[in-house]
């Protein structure tokens, strides 16, 4: 077990020191994935009134976490491999973040809206952010669009 442990903490390390110009946005990613989890469980007691967990969005959330910061690993070794500078590569890793922040926060957002369904501000924020912000981003609807003709068909 201490092989383990020492192989575990050279590891995380590794990617520590990997992931250190982004380090803040990591810790923000972090924490909404940690408030997403919580808020998860409480949505998921809400809705089962039970303490076990049935929800297989909630299973899979620490697949997701590994999943974004696999694709932040990749995309910075794809940029090391077309030699692109340092700063390309930390903008795009950070292109990647926002949009992770987006997801977890409407996460969170549409979790609480479970918790707490009569909030006006949370359905105010819910729209706002699902609905309004959209608008402003021509590739997100033009993908809903795409999709919706999909679930049509």
């Amino acid at each position: 077990m201490n092989v383990v442990l020492k192989y575990a903490v050279f590891l995380g390390g590794c990617i520590a020191a990997y992931f250190e110009p982004v380090r803040a946005l990591l810790m923000l990613v972090c924490g909404l994935f940690v408030v997403d989890f919580i808020t998860g469980v409480l949505k998921s007691h809400k809705v089962n009134r039970t303490w076990a967990l049935k929800s297989k969005k909630l299973r899979w959330s620490f697949v997701k976490m590994f999943v974004y910061l696999a694709i932040m690993a990749l995309t910075f070794a794809v940029c090391e491999m077309m030699a692109l500078s340092v700063d390309t590569g930390l903008t795009v890793v950070k292109m990647e973040v926002w949009c992770i922040v987006y997801i977890e926060g409407l996460s969170i957002i549409e979790n609480l809206l479970i918790l707490f369904p009569g909030d006006r501000f949370l359905k105010f924020l819910h729209y706002l952010l699902s609905v309004e912000f959209l608008k402003y981003v021509p590739v997100l609807s033009n993908f809903l669009k795409e999709r919706e003709d999909e679930n049509r068909d």
